[in-house]
């Protein structure tokens, strides 16, 4: 069967000339760049991720119109990879990015069960552009750019898998530890990166420059790597290598690849980049290969994962007891289980995080990863100057640790009752939109809101929350909380039922319990404490009690 174009809402086939416009044009008074995927000119711009842009020429090629979810689905994704989730994504993104401009803030409307449709006037959009021009050549943000693309196991071998994920992780978040150097998130290489497109069309989706790619063979404990460094302003090859070594070489494999990469880099553009942070402990395949099972499994989000991901750490710290890193993990997996109400002795749970997390910071005290991990623990545990602390160094030294930024600017909210957490966490979001805990980020912009009494603003990112994690029952209550403040104590009643259905009708006191510890670290602990308390008795829990 032949597949016909995407249809817009007069019925005609959308035309060629609408995917990929070439000039910028202006939506009311805001310019978008449409080649730099940027809005706004100077002081004020904004960058989005190429999807994003390709949403809004569509919506901008028909302002006024509703455009089908159905029509922005196939046109987007050609390949019927997108779905409603990572279209909402878009659409989220694209919106957050209309807040920074007053003339936009409003423009995209939601179509209830139909699509959206874009408000405002369109000026400048060519007719018969054909193509996204390319980066400007003097642009840093653009010359320093570098993805590493998913390392391929030749063999396709599933017990191989867990090193091709964490070949890729591992070179990706090691370089981002360079100063100055621009690494586009994992989650989003993987996500948005297609193996059958050409090098050039791999880095204008990416936004960058520089792609490194990999591939190994692994012959028991022996493995070969080969790596090249692409350059796709002119598909010239900045630098390879070949290694042949037994296993427990790869971390001293992966540390060469880091410093011939950036010197690489620094030499093709001229700029003086200092080096990455390397490994420095020996490589161990079994505590390797739980590392990276936990990771992987984050993108999964639920009480069986959670309890899995516990129990795959302790397992590898009956293997190597001083390793710091599982340590901080599990200790961060065990607070976020208390915090869930999935731990059935709390206050233990509690103790043995603390443990962890000091044992980690003893043995590996300027590890960001295992800082960060502090941070998140006296977060969870109600402790949110410690955690300011901790998450504000681990930043220091990575700044690139988006779930830390998410973090702090959810504890900025906390402490401070200061709006410009909310930024942090939105930054988060931009920065890494596939991280796993990607969804996990709305529900702490959620509850930012509604700990400085912004109920309307919080709706919204409940709804966001609840989108991403649709099996999490946290961003119900918090949707509840919103709703109530705002006076639609039906519509409150509605979310308290659905969040009873994942966890049981005890939940709401629970979650109050939980919120009104938080609550008492911010300035408006009272009425975030009146506001709570108001939702016991709508549980079914306290209907049954009263009964």
């Amino acid at each position: 069967m032949q597949k016909m174009p995407a249809a817009n809402i007069t019925g005609k086939p959308f035309a060629k000339s609408e995917e990929q416009p070439a000039e910028p044009f202006f939506v009311n008074d805001v310019a978008v760049d449409i080649a730099n995927h940027c809005l706004g000119h100077l002081p004020l711009t904004v960058r989005v991720e190429p999807k994003v842009m390709a949403l809004l020429v569509i919506l901008a090629r028909h302002p006024h119109e509703l455009v089908r979810r159905d029509q922005l689905l196939e046109h987007i994704w050609p390949d019927g990879l997108g779905g409603d989730e990572s279209l909402t994504r878009l659409v989220y993104q694209l919106r957050r990015a209309f807040r920074s401009f007053p003339t936009l803030a409003k423009s995209i409307v939601t179509v209830s069960k139909s699509g959206y449709r874009l408000d405002a006037t369109v000026t400048g959009l060519d007719e018969d552009g054909t193509g996204w021009r390319s980066h400007p050549e003097s642009s840093r943000e653009y010359n320093l750019s570098v993805a590493v693309l998913p390392v391929a196991d030749q063999d396709r071998l599933p017990q191989n898998e867990y090193l091709a994920d964490g070949m890729s992780r591992d070179l990706t978040s090691f370089l981002a530890t360079t100063a100055m150097l621009f690494v586009t998130p994992y989650s989003s290489v993987a996500a948005l990166h297609d193996p059958d497109d050409s090098l050039g069309a791999i880095a204008r989706t990416l936004d960058c420059r520089f792609l490194l790619t990999g591939n190994f063979r692994r012959w028991d404990d022996k493995i070969t790597l080969r790596f090249e460094l692409i350059d796709t302003q002119d598909s010239s090859l900045a630098w390879s290598g070949k290694y042949i070594t037994n296993l427990d070489q790869f971390f001293e494999v992966q540390n060469d690849v880091l410093l011939s990469v950036s010197t690489a880099i620094s030499t093709r553009v001229r700029f003086p980049l200092s080096r990455p942070e390397l490994r420095s402990k020996p490589f161990k395949n079994d505590i390797y290969h739980i590392l990276q099972m936990t990771e992987t499994l984050r993108y999964r989000y639920g009480k069986e994962v959670a309890q899995e991901i516990v129990r795959l750490c302790r397992e590898g710290l009956a293997i190597d007891p001083d390793h710091a890193v599982l340590r901080a993990n599990l200790a961060v997996q065990l607070s976020q289980n208390v915090v869930s109400q999935w731990e059935a002795d709390p206050q233990a749970a509690e103790r043995l995080a603390f443990d962890h997390i000091e044992h980690a910071l003893a043995m590996e005290p300027a590890n960001p990863d295992v800082i960060a991990g502090a941070g998140i623990v006296n977060a969870m545990f109600h402790r949110p100057r410690e955690a300011l602390v901790f998450l504000r160094r681990a930043l220091d030294l990575d700044p690139n640790k988006a779930h830390a930024l998410a973090v702090l600017g959810w504890q900025t909210c906390l402490v401070e009752s200061n709006p410009e957490g909310i930024g942090l966490i939105e930054s988060a979001e931009q920065r890494a939109p596939h991280h796993p805990r990607f969804g996990l980020w709305a529900t702490y912009r959620a509850s930012g809101h509604l700990f400085m009494l912004d109920y309307a603003s919080a709706v919204p990112a409940c709804k966001q929350a609840i989108l991403r994690t649709p099996n999490y029952y946290q961003p119900r209550l918090s949707l509840a909380w919103a709703l109530l403040g705002l006076g639609k104590a039906d519509l409150s009643l509605a979310a308290i039922r659905e969040a009873e259905t994942f966890e049981g009708d005890q939940i709401v006191p629970k979650f109050v319990g939980e919120m009104k510890q938080w609550s008492l670290n911010s300035p408006n602990a009272t009425q975030c404490a009146k506001a709570l308390d108001a939702l016991i008795p709508l549980s079914s829990g306290e209907s049954g009690t009263q009964s």
